[in-house]
């Protein structure tokens, strides 16, 4: 082979060699970023704000439904029976299930962000192949990071528990229902006429 022949060869090879090394610099950055100690403690906290959030919501839903409990009991006679242990006891039940749905939400939103940081992670080490520079890529790395911590954010904040106290709700609905039947206010004839525990249509006794 001629000398230019080898120079040539030589050159080539420098020069693959030089963008492999590009390469893996651009990826070992894109590493470094996100492997950053700091990241995991912006996910634990972003974790940790995410439960206190829905735990909030479970609160505020058994504040209400303890204040409703004790009226509807207290109302209906029902105090101090056999009534009240049960729904007592179904609240606490209904509490220990919210308190795990607000754990399940809090982890599948750290969950959710760490799995965003890999997608813009591979995206970032694949996009190093095509040329993409070290410098470059740790900005766009920490953008990636910033932008998908605010979307974690924004998307924990628009959800909520659901009603965590359904039955002991249904309970106190019914018991609000019984009431205004014993009251003759219950609401059952077609067109939303109110019937009177005497059969007739509102307005009295059949007047």
């Amino acid at each position: 082979m001629s000398s230019g022949g080898n120079s040539a060869a030589k050159a080539a090879n420098d020069a693959e060699a030089q963008r492999q090394s590009a390469i893996a610099g651009t990826q070992s950055r894109v590493n470094q970023v996100f492997n950053d100690p700091q990241r995991q403690a912006d996910i634990n906290d972003f974790v940790g704000a995410t439960r206190s959030y829905y735990q909030q919501d479970l609160d505020r839903q058994k504040g209400n439904a303890d204040r409703g409990l004790k009226f509807a009991l207290a109302k209906s006679g029902l105090t101090g029976g056999s009534t009240q242990v049960d729904q007592q006891q179904q609240l606490g039940q209904d509490y220990g299930r919210g308190l795990l749905q607000v754990e399940q939400k809090a982890q599948g939103a750290g969950a959710s962000l760490s799995a965003a940081d890999q997608d813009a992670r591979s995206r970032l080490i694949s996009l190093a192949t095509s040329g993409l520079d070290a410098t470059t890529a740790a900005q766009q790395a920490g953008a990636a990071m910033r932008s998908n911590l605010q979307a974690g954010q924004s998307e924990a904040q628009l959800g909520n528990l659901g009603d965590s106290f359904g039955q002991v709700n249904s309970f106190l609905t019914t018991v609000k229902n019984q009431q205004q039947f014993q009251k003759g206010y219950l609401d059952g004839t077609p067109g939303g006429k109110r019937v009177t525990l005497y059969g007739g249509a509102s307005g009295g006794y059949g007047g």
